[in-house]
Formats: C-alpha cells, structure tokens, sequence
C-alpha cells in the first residue's frame, strides 16, 4: 500500500509540474481528477468493506497424505450497486508446526452475488491440517488503492495415517499376563478368582481347592470352578511428544508408528493402552485399543496431541496415573517414530 501510495504521490507531482508549465485544460482536469481520486476511492472503499464478506465452506474431515484435499470456500457482494474486486489470503499449515504457507485467490464478484471458491492442497505429512482465512482485500474502481478487511474464519482436516503391519513376537509371558479389568475373556480361562469362567466337571489334574462343593453335593458329581481370564491392557505404548525437536514430520512419523503398533496388536488380539501428557490439562490421557475400530478412533485423538515443556510436571502426572497399574512391556514411540520397548531398541519387537 504504501508503494501505490507514493507512486500515485508522484504521478500527481508530475501532473502538477506539466500544469505549471504549460497551463492547458487538460492539465488542469487531470490534476484535480487526481487529487478527487483518493478522497472517492476512500469512500467507495469504506462502503464495500461492509459489503463484502468471505468465510470456509465445506471441509472434509479427514484427508490421506499427498492426496488432493478439496476446501470450499465463498465470497459474498451483499451490494447492490458496485462490483467487488478482492484477493482473498488462505493459510494452510499444521496445527503445531507454526509454519503457514499463504496462498492468494483473486477475482470480480458482481453486485448482489455469492460465489463459491474451491480451494484445493496437499499435505506431505499426517496430522491435523489447519486451513484459515488471513484477511481479504478489496480494491477500488482501477485497482490503485485498496482495503485489507480482517477474516478469522478457520478450519481443520484430519491427515490419516496409513496403517500397516510390522513385523513383531508377542511372547508367551505376555499372552499369559493377567491384567486388572472389568472385563473378562468368553475364550479362555485364568487365574483370576475374582470371576467364574466355568463350571464342569472334575478332571485329575484339578486341585482340590477349586471343587465347587455345594454345586459337587447337589450334582451327586464333583464339579470344580475354573476361573476368568482378565481383558486388561497388558500392554502400554507411550507417547512420548516434547516440544523441544518437535516437528510436522516427526509428528508424521510419531502417528505412522502408532498406527502401524497398534494395528498390529490389535490384529494379535493383544488389548493395549495408549496414553501420552496432556500438558494444557495436566493430565495423562489413556486410550484402551482393542479392535481395529479403536485404533481408528485412538488416531483420531492423537491428532490433537501437543508438545509438552514442563518433563516434571509429566513425570509427577505420569507416576500419579499408573500407580499400582503393571505392565508385560512398555513400549515408547518418540516424537521422531523411534520405537523402543522397555527401554531398548530392537530389530524386531518382541514383546
């Protein structure tokens, strides 16, 4: 703006050196079409700053990695008099990245129209692509002078990651762990007296202490208990998201990690626990995956996930939520994708 301004400054000092030297008509009416001109252009630009209006239409809600993404977006000229001549500023980006990239889409909207505008990127990364209207400008009758009218209107698509298998052993100790729950497998029994599995008849191989002796009495049989097998997570996979390294393609990975991990498990019918810091809300946030649909919607939430700073007050919320919880193995996902289980690094996960 302040280039058109000074440009339009010097093409009236010219215009008034060319009247001073030779004082003709001409002259003398373009001098002062020059000097109107801003005071009308100020006026016409007032009056369709009230006029004229853009906002997001439809979003889809999810979207795939380098796959075209269709935003609608629209422009509306409540006037009934005057065309408006606009460029609309879009930023797109991810939601913690604090990277934007500014796109610009120009155009004439007649008086009295409603236009929509398709809007159409790609995102190289998985997460949550934020799409928002910077600002609009609108121009005057030659496109010399114009308005920026403030936009605020955002919206977000949910990049997906891609889950694929990965190699892994899921071991016996953790097939066999028992897990505290409030469900229990229709399978198999275990070792949980709490719950009944079934009640049958007695084999050699029971012990004595498991004889159910009232029903043994009223059967005229010895009938023994055999016991419930918990569905809790035996697992833990952990997210671990600090801001300080934090990138869009660490964060890709992060998602592709744990979508592949827990896809897997799912497939094995290990239930798992998700969990990461929540840091805004001071908490631990606990996801149990055992099926296919929940890992779906695991995915989901994690694209809401935001780096934390405060690695004490993670630690303190950390111990707090998993006091008294045990765990065949610990699997951490960093904020890169790098996978390790308890601690260590492997070639192939065994867990």
């Amino acid at each position: 703006m302040i280039r058109r301004t000074v440009g339009y400054a010097a093409a009236v000092l010219v215009t008034g050196y060319l009247f001073l030297m030779y004082d003709t008509p001409a002259l003398s009416a373009a001098l002062v079409l020059e000097i109107l001109y801003p005071v009308v252009s100020f006026a016409c630009l007032h009056n369709m700053s009230a006029r004229l209006t853009a906002g997001i239409g439809k979003v889809p809600a999810m979207g795939e990695k380098n796959q075209k993404i269709r935003v609608k977006l629209w422009v509306y000229n409540t006037s009934r008099i005057w065309n408006g001549k606009y460029e609309l500023r879009v930023k797109i980006g991810g939601r913690n990245s604090g990277q934007m990239t500014v796109k610009k889409m120009s155009g004439m909207l007649e008086p009295g129209r409603k236009k929509a505008l398709p809007f159409y990127f790609t995102s190289e990364y998985c997460g949550s692509m934020e799409v928002a209207l910077d600002g609009m400008k609108i121009f005057d009758f030659f496109g010399l002078f114009y308005r920026t009218i403030p936009l605020a209107d955002k919206a977000y698509v949910g990049i997906m990651p891609k889950a694929g298998l990965m190699p892994l052993e899921i071991t016996r100790r953790t097939r066999e762990f028992l897990a505290d729950a409030d469900e229990y497998s229709v399978e198999k029994s275990g070792d949980d007296p709490s719950e009944i599995y079934q009640i049958r008849e007695y084999r050699p191989w029971d012990s004595v202490h498991d004889i159910h002796w009232k029903l043994t009495a009223k059967e005229d049989a010895l009938m023994v208990k055999e016991y419930s097998f918990p569905l809790g997570c035996v697992v833990l996979v952990w997210m671990e998201y600090p801001k300080k390294g934090q990138s869009s393609e660490g964060f890709s990975k992060m998602l592709e990690s744990a979508a592949s991990l827990c896809m897997t498990l799912a497939g094995e019918k290990c239930i798992h626990m998700a969990a990461w810091f929540e840091e805004k809300n001071m908490r631990i946030v606990k996801w149990k995956v055992s099926s296919e649909e929940t890992v779906h919607g695991l995915l989901w939430r994690m694209l809401e996930m935001e780096p934390y700073t405060d690695d004490n007050m993670r630690k303190a919320c950390y111990e707090d939520a998993f006091r008294g919880e045990h765990f065949s193995s610990i699997v951490k996902i960093d904020g890169q994708g790098g996978i390790t289980v308890d601690g260590e690094k492997q070639e192939l996960l065994q867990l």
